[in-house]
């Protein structure tokens, strides 16, 4: 089995500047600017809708670990409902497709999973209800890595052709 190590920890909270000035202060940490993200299609099996979200994110440029802000936004995965604090844990997964299925055949519960425009998945979420140790896991696609890490590297983000085909990671 090939070992994920997470790269980042994603973070709810009420007001990203805020938190990006707390953080900031506390710690050091320079963030990129927050970006609005629209992912084409996001099945949220928390509050059971399919169809595009809007979600405030933004990284800190140190990693190799790094801290992802993401605000409330609507009553899902995203929700305020969730409490301001840790989401998730992130990995980098080469093979999402199978994951995918290799998650859902195991009975853990999947809170969200995002697609593109051509229906691939960039990411999926394990419900902390049954991921180890209760902790969410976020699992990006591969695919998705070069251009990510362009970002939380140089604060520039690659949109994609189509507007709304972006995923945050």
């Amino acid at each position: 089995m090939t070992v994920l190590i997470p790269y980042h920890a994603g973070i709810l909270v009420p007001d990203i500047a805020a938190a990006m000035g707390d953080l900031s202060a506390r710690f050091g940490y320079m963030f990129n600017e927050p970006v609005t993200m629209k992912p084409y299609e996001v099945d949220d099996r928390i509050n059971g809708t399919t169809g595009p979200i809007e979600a405030t994110v933004t990284y800190t440029r140190q990693g190799p670990f790094r801290l992802e802000l993401i605000e409330f936004s609507g009553d899902g995965i995203y929700s305020s409902a969730h409490g301001a604090g840790p989401h998730h844990l992130g990995v980098w997964e080469p093979d999402i497709d199978a994951r995918l299925a290799e998650v859902e055949a195991s009975g853990a519960k999947i809170d969200a999973v995002f697609r593109g425009s051509d229906g691939a998945i960039s990411v999926f979420y394990v419900s902390p209800d049954t991921a180890p140790g209760g902790t969410r896991i976020e699992y990006v696609s591969e695919r998705q890595r070069a251009r990510l890490e362009r970002w939380f590297d140089t604060g520039v983000i690659d949109q994609p052709a189509r507007p709304h085909d972006v995923s945050a990671g």
